[in-house]
């Protein structure tokens, strides 16, 4: 692409000024822009992590199924309470060296509850409300989340910690 500029000398003659401008820079530029959008879109589907609404939905109030509530106070120490219609049937309360120990322990115990005399039940189990404190980081929410899909726990939900729990108990 050439662009003419015209301008007046000083002797009154009319200099005409051609300049290319290289645009194969900005093509490649451009071509990669669109390749990292590319990838990065590829990227956030596989990253993505399928669970279902536990509370809120009409689904969720038409089944009576046994619940789970998961109290993940810090990333090694959690209470983990087996309900069936409000009523409490089991409380495990579980302590672990680190974050990924924990989640082993809350899927050991899950899969107590899924299974009954060492035969998976259907449907044992039809969801979960976890409550996290505010030390607990986003992966180690994760890995309590894929510890209980495992145990076929598909309809999740999580609670914020209580405005209590996040000022340390300071009303």
């Amino acid at each position: 692409m050439a662009v003419a500029v015209g301008g007046a000398s000083g002797s009154g003659r009319k200099k005409s000024l051609d300049a290319e401008i290289n645009l194969v820079s900005f093509i490649d530029l451009l071509s990669m822009c669109i390749c990292f959008l590319l990838m990065t879109a590829v990227w956030l589907e596989v990253g993505a992590l399928q669970v279902k609404q536990s509370h809120g939905t009409e689904a969720a109030a038409t089944d009576q199924g046994q619940e789970i509530a998961l109290n993940v106070a810090s990333p090694t120490q959690a209470d983990l309470v087996l309900k069936k219609s409000g009523r409490q049937l089991a409380k495990v309360a579980l302590k672990a060296p680190d974050a990924a120990e924990l989640a082993k322990q809350v899927d050991a115990a899950v899969a107590k509850w899924v299974t009954a005399g060492g035969v998976p039940q259907a449907n044992a189990i039809s969801a979960a409300m976890i409550e996290t404190g505010p030390a607990v980081s986003y992966g180690d929410l994760v890995r309590v989340m894929d510890a209980l899909r495992r145990n076929q726990v598909v309809n999740l939900g999580v609670v914020p910690a209580s405005r209590e729990a996040a000022m340390g108990g300071v009303r």
